[in-house]
């Protein structure tokens, strides 16, 4: 019963994720149009950080926010975070973004391909079925924008965007190995605190070099109400929901739930006067069939201490 629940619980968390990060592709598009990437995302990384820390000081205690990991894992862990951000954005800045879409449902591929070459694992039985579902879920979903008349052409940076799965990927095998008996929670604290000192140092460089727009000349409030909501709950909770389900599933049966996004991106801007056609909606729904299936085979052979 204990086992059931915690599975039943990483299939909530993955819901939250699907949820949250598919909320936060159609706001950040729109804050795009006022803010410049890499200074957004230190922004929003530090409003992210504070709501985890708030969290955690009110849930484990003010001991609870000690970094207790070594300076080197401590660097090296944000590193990883805020590089995939960043290797990501590049990427999409120099995609086609029909074509980013198309390559991208390949992503959880690269991460299982990462997984086993860090952990030499085997993949849990019911992967291979559960992977052919997401990405051909993923494919029906891109599809939709092929056949709505985009043009489709290759422009490199669609290699650069599918290959930052790998970064995301690593980041979480390590999340998991690198801490001794630390709460989900207090981890994603801790990487999110590291990679707020990586962005704020490249976004700093950038607004001094003029590279880059100080974000702080936005002065309009509903725009900074929004790039703060999603902050707090794409990238502060969403983080932590991430850990919940890559350690009770496995980051590989984990990445599979990266293919709902775009389906509940395309649910969130129906808020925006935006109507799905056929393709979205059953990509959706194949894709979700996936991760479903991986779930009820989890749910069927219980995990073993």
């Amino acid at each position: 019963m204990k086992e059931r629940s915690h599975l039943l619980g990483a299939f909530a968390a993955m819901l939250f994720v699907g949820a949250s990060w598919g909320a936060n592709l159609p706001v950040t598009k729109v804050m795009l149009g006022y803010f410049d990437l890499v200074p957004m995302a230190a922004v929003r990384t530090a409003a992210a950080t504070a709501a985890l820390g708030v969290l955690l000081w009110l849930v484990e205690g003010r001991r609870a926010l000690r970094i207790d990991l070594p300076f080197g894992r401590f660097v090296a862990l944000g590193f990883m975070m805020g590089g995939f951000f960043a290797v990501y954005a590049f990427g999409i800045w120099l995609s086609n973004p029909i074509t980013a879409a198309l390559v991208g449902v390949a992503g959880p591929l690269v991460s299982a391909a990462t997984v086993w070459l860090v952990t030499r694992q085997a993949f849990d039985p019911g992967f291979g079925v559960a992977l052919s579902l997401t990405v051909t879920g993923g494919l029906i979903l891109a599809s939709s924008t092929v056949l709505g008349g985009g043009e489709a052409t290759f422009r490199g940076g669609e290699i650069i965007v599918l290959l930052s799965n790998g970064l995301w990927t690593l980041y979480s095998i390590k999340a998991q190995a690198w801490f001794d008996r630390a709460s989900q929670l207090h981890r994603a604290y801790v990487a999110s605190l590291s990679a707020l000192g990586w962005l704020i140092l490249f976004g700093v460089a950038m607004v001094a070099s003029g590279w880059s727009r100080s974000p702080f000349g936005v002065g309009d409030r509903w725009v900074w109400t929004q790039l703060i909501a999603t902050a707090v709950l794409a990238s502060g909770m969403g983080g932590y929901f991430w850990n919940v389900g890559a350690a009770r599933l496995g980051v590989a049966i984990a990445s599979l739930w990266v293919n709902l996004v775009p389906f509940f991106a395309v649910l969130w801007s129906m808020a925006y006067g935006f109507v799905p056609n056929i393709y979205q909606i059953v990509g959706g729904l194949v894709a979700l069939s996936g991760v479903v299936y991986m779930q009820v085979r989890k749910l069927q052979t219980p995990i073993t201490a």
